[in-house]
């Protein structure tokens, strides 16, 4: 999950500061431009730090903490709208594009969740020439891994450069959890051609929910994310719109990936569904041929059941052992008949 802390390899513990004390909701803050990422602490931020020709900043926050709230509302040098935006709840992909930067969502993975709670999170961000400022509430698969790519001497050439990096780290994570729900179903599917349906039913269910649920938001996301190939901002150069480019065409692939595994769990749960009707099929078969063999008996016991004193063979010797073996004949021409009819 998202940390603050870690032990650094000696090559780059002289470059990277501890981050100093601050609100619990400052995650990790990284300056670029320099050589190595150097890390920074929460004076740095709060004394607007300045930044050097082509450095720029990273600034990772989560919304529990009240102090980044009063942060971003006294933000003077970020745009209104993007702060409003940064604190908000929004919980679907959007981007917005301005003369002065860029702010949207990004629906992601989150680092943990049980059975009771749904994966998706979401990440809030603004990006400008000179920083990108990200916020989440819950701790999130791609943010953590770019940090840690940061922390292990990653570098990036600008702030929409830096942007494509985290949306790198966002593809390969549904990517891992997309390769995990293949192997769900190949264990599925695998069970489904033995026939040992019985617990795959809620398996699959499952797993067409999540896929449903990822279809639902890397589509549009995907879809408004190609706007940022088209920035005419300064600071977007031409190599990090071809990165981005790249990253959306990864992204199509994954959309792609989520229908075809969405599908084939379908098909899946139709030929469950196809196994457990033959099945029954079957059973009410058996009932019938059973009810059809025993149905000339039943009538035969009836008939010398009823309570009449003129029964045939009431009082004869050994009419108990004639009627039981008229009812096996009975059952046995039934059975005869159902063969010759080719219903049994």
């Amino acid at each position: 999950m998202d940390i603050t802390t870690r032990t650094d390899p000696p090559a780059s513990r002289n470059r990277l500061l501890t981050l100093a004390a601050g609100p619990g909701g400052l995650i990790c803050a990284f300056r670029f431009g320099g050589g190595l990422p150097l890390r920074l602490n929460w004076p740095d931020i709060l004394g607007g730090s300045p930044a050097g020709p082509g450095q720029f900043t990273w600034m990772h926050l989560k919304t529990a903490d009240s102090r980044i709230h009063e942060w971003l509302e006294h933000a003077r040098d970020i745009p209104e709208a993007a702060r409003r935006f940064l604190a908000g709840r929004d919980d679907r992909p959007r981007l917005h594009i301005s003369d002065d930067g860029v702010y949207g969502l990004l629906v992601d993975l989150k680092m943990e969740a049980d059975g009771q709670d749904e994966e998706k999170g979401v990440l809030h961000f603004f990006l400008d020439g000179t920083r990108l400022i990200t916020v989440r509430t819950r701790a999130l698969r791609s943010t953590d891994r770019l940090r840690r790519l940061i922390e292990e001497g990653t570098d990036y050439g600008c702030t929409l450069d830096l942007l494509a990096g985290l949306l790198q780290c966002l593809h390969e994570g549904f990517l891992e959890k997309l390769e995990a729900l293949t192997d769900e179903v190949d264990d599925i599917e695998a069970s489904v051609l033995s026939d040992r349906q019985q617990a795959d039913r809620s398996a699959l269910s499952a797993v067409r929910r999540q896929l449903a649920e990822f279809r639902r938001h890397i589509n549009p996301e995907r879809n408004i994310l190609g706007r940022l190939c088209t920035l005419g901002h300064d600071w977007a150069d031409s190599d990090a719109r071809d990165r981005v480019a790249q990253v959306i065409d990864a992204l199509h692939g994954l959309a792609g990936t989520i229908d075809a595994l969405y599908e084939r769990a379908k098909l899946l749960q139709e030929e469950i569904a196809s196994q457990m009707a033959e099945q029954m099929n079957r059973n009410l078969m058996v009932l019938s041929v059973l009810t059809a063999l025993l149905m000339p008996g039943t009538l035969l016991s009836g008939i010398f059941g009823m309570n009449m004193a003129d029964v045939p063979g009431l009082q004869a010797p050994g009419a108990f052992w004639w009627v039981l073996s008229l009812m096996g004949l009975l059952g046995l021409g039934m059975l005869l008949l159902l063969r010759k009819l080719k219903l049994f």
